[in-house]
């Protein structure tokens, strides 16, 4: 997979299509209602760098809040097809993203976009690849004498 990716238009998406693989841990680390953004994190682990996962404007999810080991595929005609009809969602944002663990989880998130960023940032400096209201800031509401 490649560290940095933006996916955004429609020949990113082919039914099936695994977009991102990890073995790390993530964990829900923001959703904001008024940008419908929800972003995944990874914090550094061993000096590694932290990842960011982003998908926007969201239409619907259904996700758990810890991921261990995390692979984002989409889904297959049949399984878009089902999801949609399921959520009652039928505007422009179609694309249904599986978020699958490595115990078997499968969860979804409908948006028009997804996409990662690695960087050396500590666990709660802003991600780059979206920004948040200060009162759902992390670096802001977290205690800092963990």
């Amino acid at each position: 997979m490649q560290t940095d990716a933006w996916l955004n238009q429609d020949d990113h998406f082919a039914p099936g299509r695994v977009l991102f693989r990890s073995d790390r841990a993530f964990k829900v680390w923001a959703y904001s209602l008024s940008h419908s953004q929800l972003l995944l994190r990874s914090a550094p682990v061993d000096g590694g760098p932290r990842i960011d996962v982003l998908f926007k404007p969201v239409e619907a999810i259904r996700t758990g809040m810890v991921y261990d080991g995390l692979v984002i595929r989409c889904a297959t005609d049949e399984e878009r097809a089902r999801i949609v009809a399921d959520t009652g969602k039928s505007g422009r944002n179609e694309r249904v993203h599986f978020l699958e663990t490595s115990d078997g989880r499968t969860d979804y998130v409908i948006s028009g976009a997804v996409g990662w960023a690695t960087d050396n940032e500590d666990a709660r400096a802003p991600s780059r690849l979206a920004s948040f209201a200060p009162a759902t800031d992390p670096a802001r509401i977290l205690p800092t004498d963990a």
